[in-house]
């Protein structure tokens, strides 16, 4: 699996630009860019490099580097204030004697560090649904 996909609540879309970015620091993943799509928003962080594991040096890969993208979609087809929010994580891997990245399937230590980042923003999420 070179992508890890999850959902991670549903927000209006001006809590999710203040959240996102917060738990964003928190975790101290840095926004590389913020874009508006058709019905949404998207927040893509900065490369985030991690220790090959074991499994990844046997494999021949060097370096291992990661991203996420937080994406806030309207639901029921673009009517109303409420948003969908998924996370996407992308890895990609250098081989030794190569100097081109590759999509490569996601390690356990980064889906870990992933996992608890979405848990604080579901949360973030979950509290402020609850404070309207």
């Amino acid at each position: 699996m070179t992508e890890y996909r999850t959902t991670v609540g549903s927000t209006t879309l001006y809590d999710f630009q203040t959240l996102s970015e917060k738990i964003l620091n928190q975790h101290r993943f840095f926004v590389d860019r913020t874009e508006e799509i058709g019905s949404g928003y998207i927040v893509e962080t900065k490369y985030e490099y991690s220790r090959p594991t074991n499994e990844e040096l046997v494999q021949g890969i060097k370096e291992v580097r990661y991203l996420i993208i937080l994406e806030a979609r309207r639901k029921g087809g673009g009517v109303g204030n409420t948003y969908t929010v998924r996370a996407i994580v992308r890895a990609y891997g250098r081989f030794t004697g190569n100097r081109e990245w590759v999509d490569i399937p996601i390690n356990s230590d980064i889906k870990m560090r992933i996992k608890m980042f979405i848990a604080d923003l579901k949360s973030e999420t979950e509290n402020k649904i609850r404070a309207f």
